[in-house]
This record gives structure tokens, sequence and C-alpha cells, in this order.
């Protein structure tokens, strides 16, 4: 008999939700920081993330989740810098904090 290694859970309808609205909201995000210039790649690795880089610096990348904070969704850091709300129907202070980490002078 053939024994997991770690214990797996099933996936349910809900989760598959919430992960497809995640990856649409980091999508989004992607969108708005790629007309500055910025680099953005949504990633689907168990939970999507979004990867943005600097393309005039090899070492200004980071990952930027879409997570649950109290009665929405907010766009976060790998180390968990708060970059703004995913619902908001303005992304710009997202865009603006995400240029600011990565070193990127935004275009008007």
């Amino acid at each position: 008999m053939v024994h997991p290694t770690h214990p797996t859970r099933p996936v349910t309808p809900a989760a598959i939700l919430t992960q497809s609205l995640q990856r649409k909201r980091l999508a989004r995000l992607a969108e708005a920081v790629s007309s500055h210039g910025i680099w953005a790649r949504v990633i689907d690795d168990g939970l999507p993330f979004l990867r943005v880089s600097n393309p005039q610096s090899e070492f200004a990348v980071e990952d930027i989740t879409c997570e649950r904070r109290g009665q929405g969704y907010v766009f976060v850091t790998s180390f968990g810098m708060y970059l703004g709300d995913c619902d908001d129907r303005s992304l710009r202070p997202s865009v603006e904090r995400t240029a600011r980490l990565l070193g990127v002078e935004l275009s008007n």
C-alpha cells in the first residue's frame, strides 16, 4: 500500500472560484503596470501570484498576491507590504506603490 507523503485535500469549487477571481484581479494589475514599462506575468503555481520586475534592473523583482483581508481583497507583496485594494475601480494606488517598490518612474 502506498501512503502519500503529505496530506491531500480535495479542491472545492469555492476554492477554484476564489483562485479564478484572484487571477483576474492580478491580471488587471498586470495590465495596469505593464503600460508603465514594468514587466508583469501572472503565475499559476498553486495559488496565483503576479511576478513584476523592472526591466532596467535584474534585482528589482517582486511577487504580488491577492489575499483576503477584512471585507475585501488586497494586493500584498511577498514580504507583506500592502499595495492597495483589489476591488477598487482605480488601480492607481497599487500601480504607484508597485512602481516605487521596483524603482520605476511612472509616465503620466
